[in-house]
């Protein structure tokens, strides 16, 4: 990677945080690859379709994927070798044995 070039960037987690920050970042210019065990939420996400409520996403989600800069992936390997930058974007509890 040059110094023109921007890092690409993993998301790991594609709930709330992680699928509007994928979104976010690809639409602001990052190659950006999100990644998340659930294949349903993946399919839903890569179909342009946001699995939450949050106003002006899916405007976004069409564009950030229109512009080729946003995948999605079930694959931890194909994440790790895709990424120069790596967010962890999974849920953490608040509490002792809360999930």
């Amino acid at each position: 990677m040059n110094q023109a070039e921007s890092p690409r960037l993993t998301v790991i987690g594609t709930g709330y945080l992680g699928a509007t920050h994928a979104i976010c970042m690809a639409v602001l210019g990052f190659e950006v690859l999100a990644m998340d065990v659930d294949e349903r939420k993946i399919a839903r996400l890569a179909a342009g379709e946001v699995p939450f409520f949050e106003p002006g996403l899916p405007e976004l989600l069409t564009k950030a994927l229109d512009s080729g800069r946003l995948r999605f992936t079930t694959s931890f390997a194909e994440a790790g070798a895709f990424g120069d930058v790596h967010f962890l974007c999974v849920g953490t509890p608040q509490t002792p044995g809360s999930d």
